[in-house]
């Protein structure tokens, strides 16, 4: 079955309030969709994750291929379950989870992969509040980080200088540091993905970056850095 129509038969198998049509899966569509599903989930009042009277019917469908809307770039954070904060059924999100959403060149891979061959419009890169690895790298202030967690620093190089604390409490630092990197992380996809700059470059793809509150279930969706605006006139040859 095409994506298109794939997408097309969940629709009408999971009907939902005004979901986009297949053929209008544009990146503004995509995270129109994100952002609806976002508040339904903060009000209490999810719809296409609870229903779980048509599981069967969407396995089923989803056992011939796959068309989800977006990629989403997370962290491992066990509170961080993107199908209920974004209130979207299997199928709808090509997650990415790495401890401060920070993904390396598999991860970037696989977002290329959901860009390339299944036809992701959208890559989310979203940050959250009281992050473990945000707090491991200001912590260690630029000491190596013990085991493989240095790659934690190796990831976020940069970051704490381009950050500084200021008269900032540790906690509101440490979420501003949050924000920051998955502006970075953004950034950093396009710069190093050429796949992805170049459907960034001919509009079909949108890259963006956003922050969870675990408190209140909240995403607020970041502005883009200089640099990101950059990349995104940036088209490989």
């Amino acid at each position: 079955m095409l994506p298109s129509l794939l997408a097309a038969s969940i629709y009408i198998a999971m009907p939902a309030q005004h979901p986009p049509a297949a053929e209008t899966l544009t990146p503004e569509a995509v995270l129109a969709e994100l952002k609806a599903g976002n508040l339904r989930f903060v009000e209490g009042r999810r719809t296409r994750s609870l229903r779980s009277a048509e599981d069967p019917r969407v396995r089923e469908l989803l056992a011939g291929g796959q068309h989800p809307l977006a990629v989403v770039v997370t962290c491992s954070d066990s509170r961080l379950a993107d199908n209920l904060i974004f209130d979207q059924e299997l199928g709808r999100l090509f997650t990415i989870r790495e401890a401060g959403n920070s993904p390396d060149t598999q991860g970037i891979a696989s977002a290329e992969y959901a860009v390339e061959h299944l036809g992701c419009p959208l890559v989310v890169v979203m940050g959250h509040t009281s992050c473990g690895a945000i707090k491991a790298v200001a912590e260690a202030n630029g000491v190596p980080l013990p085991g493989n967690l240095w790659t934690f620093q190796a990831s976020m190089a940069g970051l704490l200088e381009s950050t500084p604390r200021g008269s900032e409490d540790v906690k509101t630092h440490q979420k501003r540091l949050a924000a920051v990197n998955a502006q970075r992380q953004a950034r950093a996809m396009v710069a190093r993905s050429e796949i992805l700059r170049e459907k960034v470059a001919e509009g079909g793809v949108k890259v963006v970056a956003a922050m969870y509150d675990l408190a209140s279930g909240t995403v607020t969706w970041l502005p883009d850095a200089p640099e990101a605006k950059a990349a995104k006139g940036h088209k490989s040859h």
